[in-house]
C-alpha cells in the first residue's frame, strides 16, 4: 500500500471548508507552489483524511515513492499565541489521531502528522515539545493529552512522535508570500499576469477542496491508480502542466491556450443568425486512407498495398517528416488541420516521445518569407480572435516547443498557390527543413488533388493520405451535431428525417463531405419542408441567397437595423444609399471573388469601387463609411477578416462567386470555359491524372445551371466523352463526384463517358496502362461495369507482355494495378484477383510475390499459404527469398522450412552460393541454429 487515496478517510467531511476558510486553500497553495518549483512535492490532495495531504519525495521505506504529510490547518479568530490547551481545543490533534489509527495498520506507508496554525506558538514548554514531536517525553503532559483525546497513553505516546506543529503566517501575509513565490518562480511575468496566475491557482485549489476538479483534469492523470473522488481533490504536476508552462515559457503558454480554443470557430459559412456551432462540438473524427501515386492518381489511386485500412487521422499525421493529405473541395482538410492543432495543444506539454505541437499556416503565407517568420505571422492572425495576448515572435518558432519535441506545421491550401514553380519551391523548402540532421519541424501538407508533376518533388517516400468520405452513420452523426448546434428540437429525430430527405433526392453521396453536409443541414434547418437543390451550383445559389436574406433581414440584430442606427444620423440620402449597397452587395462580392481567382492584387476597396452605391455620401465621414462597408462585408457570411482585408471562408465559395460574376458576360464566360477545358480535351496517351485537377471545381461551377451557366452546358463536355480521351472522361467523373452532374440533363453525358471508357478498356490494340486507367474511370461512372472491366484486365495474360520483356518494379505491373483498383472498389473480387495472380505462372515472378503481399495487407486468410507456395515454387531465387522473408512475419516455422528448401535446391550450383548465404543469414535471424553452420559450410566452398 503506497497511496492512502485508496483508504476510506475517517473524518472526510470538510467539503464546505474551502468555501468558509480561504486560509486553508492558501496553506495548500504553499505546497502547490513548492511542487511547481520542483522542491520535492509530488502532488497535493485537499480534504482527504485531513485538510491538506502533501506527498513528498523521500519515503523512508525502500521502494516508497513518497513521504505522506497529513496536515490539519487551523486559523484563529482572535489575536494571541497558540498554547497547548488552544491546540487541543481546536480538535486538530483529535482529527490527526483518527487518521493515525487508520494509517498505522499499513507498515509500508511512511507518514508524518502536521498541525498548521495561523500565527506564532506560545513559549510554553508543553506546546513547543509537541511541535517538535516530543509531546510524549513528559509523563504528566502525556497523560493530560491522552485524557483530552480519550486515548490510551501508550497509543498517544506513539502518535505524538509523528506529530509536528508548524507556525504559518497570518492570512494576509500568507497570501502575499504566495504571490511573491510566483514572482520568484517567474520574474519575467508582468504584474497582471502574476495576479491572474495566482487567482487561477487559488481557484483550482478551492475546487480541489470541494472535490470538484473536473473530468478534464482527471483525464490528464494516467499514472495514479486512485479513486475518482480522490482525483477530484488531487493537484498533480500533470494537472498543473499548463501553469508550469506559463511560469517558464509565457509566449508558448499563450500560444497553447489560444490554440486549445481555436476549434471553437467553424471554418464553414453560417446562414443562421446565431452562427454555426463550434467546430469542436460538431466535428466527427475523420479517417485517412493511404494512397499511392504510382498510378498517377494522387487522390483516386489505389491504396498502398502495405498500408491497411483507413485509420483515425490523429494516429497518422506527424509520424513522417513530411506527409500529404488529399481531399476534394469541401472534403474537410481545414477542419482536420484545425482539430489536430487544437488537440495537440489540449495535450501539451506532451509526455516524452510524444512531442508534436501543431501550428496551422496557409500555404500562400509561406511564399517569400522565412519559415519561422511566416509561422509567427500566420499563427498571430489565426489565434487573435481566441484571446491571444501577445504578438507571437519568430523566436518562438526558431526553438523546439519542448526538449525533444517538434513543431507540426499544418500547411493548408497548398493547391491555392497558383504558380507551379512556387509550389515546387515551397515543397523543396519543406523537404529541406525536414531533412536536416536535427529537425525542428514536421510537415503536413493539405491540398486538393493536383497533377503528379506538381507533387513530384516530394518523392516516393512521402506518405500520401486521402480523407475518407463520411460513411452513412458518420453523416447521420454529423447532421445530428450540426442540427443540435443550430437549435433544431430533437436533433436525433431531425437528423434521421434529414437523411431520408437526402435519400429521396438521391443526394446522400453528394452530402458525404463536411462542407456539403454543413450547408445542406443549414438549408434543412431553415425550412425542413423545402426541397433540396439537385446540383452543387444550385446548392450554393440557394445557400448564398439564404445568407443574403438573413443578413438583410429587419430583425433588431440584423444588418439593416444596425445600418439605420449607424447611418441615419447623416440624413435620408446617405441612409438610402447604404440600403442600396446592401442590395448590391452580392454583385460586389462576386467581383471581388473573380479578381482574387484571376490572381490580381484585388482588395475589398477596389471591389466596392465599381459599385455606385458604395461611393461615400458627402454627409458621411470617411472612417464611418469605411467602417460600414467593412461591417457589411464581414456579415455577408462569405468572408472573414484577413489582415487589412477579407478572405473567403472557403475556396469553393470564392470559386462559386467568381463563376457567377463571369457568367453575367456570355462571351467572357465562353472564353474562360474554353481556356480551362483546353488541357482536358486530349491526353495523347499520357497520364490522365496529369491534367490540372485543381481547376475541376471551378469548371464545375462554370458549367452548372445553378450558377447561370451557358445555354447548353452539356455541349461543353460532350467532346470530352470519347474513347481516346481518358483525361476528359476523368473530368466528367470528377464533376459527378462533386455533385455537378446530378440533374437528369447530364445523364446522357455520363452514359457517353461510361461507354467511351468501356470501349477504351476493352480495346485489345490499346496500350495496357491506359486500358487500366480507363477501367478505373469507368468504375467511377458505372461501378458494376468498371469492376468487371478491371477483373477482366487483371486476368488478361497478354496485358503484361511489355512488362515481362523489360521487368522493373512489380508495382508497375498493369495486371497488378488493375487488381489493386479492383480491391478498392470490390474487396472480395479484388482479393480473388490477387490470389489468381499469385498462382499464374505466366506472370513475372516478382509481381506474383507482390500480389501475395497485397493479399496480406488486405487481411486475406489465404496470404500465408500463398507466400508459402511461392517460397517453394519454380520461380527466381530472389523472389522465393522475398516470399520466405514475408512469410516469417506470419509463420516463422514455415519460413524456416522454406529457407532450408531454397538452400537445398541451389546449394550445389556455385553461381547461387552468395544467395544461399543470404538465405542462411535469414535462418539465423529467425533463431535457427543451423543457419550459422550452413554459413560456415558455404564460406568454405566459396
Amino acid at each position: 500500500m503506497q497511496d492512502p487515496g485508496h483508504l476510506p478517510a475517517p473524518d472526510d467531511t470538510g467539503s464546505a471548508t474551502g468555501e468558509r476558510f480561504a486560509y486553508q486553500a492558501q496553506a495548500a497553495l504553499c505546497a502547490v507552489l513548492e511542487m511547481l518549483a520542483g522542491d520535492g512535492v509530488l502532488h497535493v490532495t485537499c480534504e482527504h483524511f485531513e485538510d491538506v495531504l502533501v506527498a513528498r519525495a523521500g519515503g523512508t521505506v525502500a521502494g516508497d515513492a513518497a513521504l505522506w504529510d497529513f496536515q490539519q490547518i487551523k486559523s484563529r479568530e482572535t489575536q494571541g499565541t497558540w498554547t497547548l490547551p488552544k491546540v487541543l481545543k481546536s480538535k486538530a490533534l483529535a482529527s490527526l489521531l483518527r487518521t493515525h489509527r487508520v494509517l498505522k495498520e499499513h507498515k509500508d506507508l511512511p507518514y508524518v502528522l502536521t498541525v498548521g496554525v495561523e500565527g506564532p506558538l506560545s513559549s510554553d514548554t508543553d506546546v513547543r515539545a509537541v511541535a517538535r514531536g516530543r509531546g510524549g517525553d513528559d509523563v504528566k503532559r502525556l497523560h493530560k493529552i491522552a485524557e483530552r483525546l480519550d486515548a490510551d497513553p501508550a497509543e498517544t505516546a506513539e502518535f505524538l512522535k509523528l506529530v509536528r506543529i508548524k507556525e504559518l503566517p497570518e492570512r494576509y501575509e500568507l497570501e502575499r508570500r504566495n504571490r511573491d513565490a510566483l514572482f520568484e518562480l517567474a520574474p519575467h511575468l508582468r504584474v497582471g499576469e502574476a495576479e491572474a496566475l495566482h487567482a487561477d491557482l487559488f481557484n483550482r485549489v478551492a475546487l480541489a477542496m470541494r472535490g470538484r476538479l473536473g473530468p478534464r483534469w482527471q483525464a490528464l492523470v494516467t499514472q495514479l491508480d486512485v479513486p475518482e473522488t480522490v482525483l477530484r481533490k488531487r493537484l498533480t504536476p500533470h494537472k498543473l502542466r499548463d501553469v508550469a508552462l506559463r511560469l517558464t515559457h509565457p509566449d508558448l503558454a499563450d500560444y497553447v491556450r489560444a490554440s486549445r480554443h481555436s476549434a471553437q470557430a467553424h471554418p464553414y459559412p453560417a446562414a443562421e443568425c446565431t452562427g454555426m456551432p463550434s467546430l469542436s462540438s460538431v466535428y466527427v473524427p475523420q479517417r485517412l486512407q493511404r494512397v499511392t501515386s504510382e498510378s498517377g492518381a494522387p487522390s483516386g489511386g489505389p491504396a498502398d498495398p502495405l498500408a491497411g485500412d483507413a485509420a483515425d487521422a490523429s494516429a497518422l499525421l506527424g509520424c513522417a517528416p513530411v506527409c500529404l493529405v488529399l481531399a476534394g473541395p469541401g472534403g474537410g482538410k481545414s477542419s482536420l488541420l484545425r482539430t489536430v492543432q487544437a488537440d495537440s495543444a489540449e495535450h501539451w506539454p506532451a509526455r516524452e516521445g510524444q512531442g508534436l505541437l501543431g501550428v496551422m499556416v496557409p500555404a500562400t503565407a509561406l511564399l517569400g518569407s522565412p519559415l519561422p517568420n511566416a509561422l509567427a505571422s500566420a499563427a498571430t492572425r489565426q489565434l487573435a480572435p481566441f484571446a491571444l495576448q501577445r504578438t507571437l515572435s519568430d523566436e518562438l518558432f526558431l526553438n523546439r516547443p519542448a526538449q525533444g519535441a517538434y513543431w507540426l506545421v499544418l500547411v493548408d491550401g497548398f493547391d491555392e498557390i497558383a504558380d507551379p514553380d512556387d509550389r515546387q519551391n515551397l515543397l523543396h523548402t519543406l523537404t529541406n527543413y525536414a531533412a536536416e540532421p536535427d529537425p525542428l519541424y514536421r510537415f503536413v501538407v493539405a491540398t486538393r488533388p493536383l497533377p503528379e508533376k506538381d507533387l513530384g518533388h516530394l518523392g516516393h517516400g512521402v506518405p500520401r493520405y486521402q480523407l475518407v468520405s463520411f460513411s452513412r452513420s458518420e453523416l447521420s452523426s454529423t447532421a445530428q451535431r450540426i442540427l443540435d448546434g443550430l437549435g433544431v428540437p430533437d436533433s436525433r429525430d431531425a437528423a434521421r428525417r434529414f437523411i431520408h430527405v437526402l435519400d429521396d433526392a438521391y443526394l446522400t453521396d453528394f452530402a458525404r463531405n463536411p462542407l456539403m453536409a454543413t450547408m445542406l443541414c443549414q438549408l434543412y434547418a431553415a425550412d425542413p419542408g423545402q426541397s433540396l437543390p439537385d446540383t452543387r451550383g444550385a446548392l450554393y445559389t440557394k445557400f448564398t441567397d439564404l445568407l443574403h436574406r438573413r443578413m438583410s433581414g429587419r430583425a433588431p440584430s440584423g444588418v439593416r437595423s444596425q445600418t439605420d442606427a449607424a447611418i441615419a444620423r447623416f440624413g435620408p440620402t446617405a441612409l438610402s444609399q447604404a440600403h442600396d449597397l446592401l442590395d448590391q452587395l452580392p454583385d460586389a462580392i462576386d467581383s471581388l471573388a473573380f479578381d482574387l481567382h484571376s490572381g490580381s492584387e484585388a482588395s475589398w476597396v477596389t471591389a466596392l469601387a465599381a459599385v455606385d452605391s458604395a461611393r461615400r455620401p458627402r454627409a458621411v465621414p470617411e472612417d464611418d463609411w469605411n467602417s460600414f462597408l467593412a461591417s457589411s462585408l464581414g456579415r455577408s457570411g462569405l468572408l472573414t477578416r484577413s489582415g487589412e482585408g477579407f478572405a473567403f471562408l472557403h475556396q469553393t465559395l470564392q470559386e462559386y462567386c467568381a463563376a457567377r460574376h463571369i457568367a453575367r458576360d456570355p462571351s467572357a464566360h465562353a472564353a474562360e470555359l474554353d481556356r480551362l477545358l483546353g488541357p482536358w480535351k486530349g491526353d495523347g496517351g499520357s497520364n490522365p491524372w496529369g491534367a490540372p485537377l485543381d481547376t475541376a471545381s471551378y469548371i464545375g461551377f462554370l458549367i452548372d445551371p445553378g450558377t447561370a451557366s451557358p445555354t447548353n452546358p452539356v455541349a461543353s463536355l460532350r467532346a470530352l466523352a470519347v474513347p481516346g480521351n481518358i483525361r476528359g472522361c476523368l473530368l466528367i467523373t470528377t464533376q459527378l463526384s462533386l455533385g455537378t452532374l446530378l440533374a437528369d440533363q447530364w445523364k446522357p453525358l455520363v452514359q457517353a463517358a461510361a461507354q467511351a471508357m468501356a470501349t477504351a478498356s476493352a480495346d485489345p490494340d490499346g496500350e495496357a496502362t491506359p486500358r487500366v486507367w480507363a477501367a478505373a474511370v469507368l468504375a467511377e461512372l458505372e461501378l458494376q461495369e468498371g469492376t468487371t472491366a478491371l477483373e477482366t484486365l487483371a486476368d488478361d495474360q497478354l496485358l503484361d507482355q511489355e512488362f515481362n520483356d523489360d521487368p522493373h518494379s512489380p508495382d508497375f505491373s498493369d495486371r497488378l494495378l488493375a487488381a489493386r483498383w479492383l480491391l478498392e472498389l470490390h474487396p472480395r473480387r479484388g482479393k480473388d484477383a490477387c490470389h489468381r495472380l499469385v498462382h499464374d505462372p505466366s506472370l513475372y515472378d516478382s509481381v506474383r510475390v507482390r500480389a501475395a503481399e497485397v493479399l496480406l495487407a488486405a487481411g486475406d486468410e489465404r496470404a500465408c499459404r500463398a507466400l508459402e507456395y511461392l517460397a517453394a515454387a519454380d520461380i527466381q531465387f530472389d523472389d522465393r527469398l522475398d516470399a520466405a522473408n514475408r512469410l516469417a512475419t506470419l509463420d516463422p516455422e514455415a519460413a524456416v522450412r522454406a529457407l532450408h528448401k531454397l538452400i537445398e535446391d541451389y546449394r550445389d550450383d556455385p553461381d547461387w552460393l552468395d544467395w544461399c548465404m543470404t538465405a542462411a543469414q535469414a535462418l539465423t535471424e529467425l533463431g535457427d541454429q543451423r543457419g550459422r553452420q550452413i554459413i560456415g559450410e558455404i564460406s568454405a566452398d566459396l
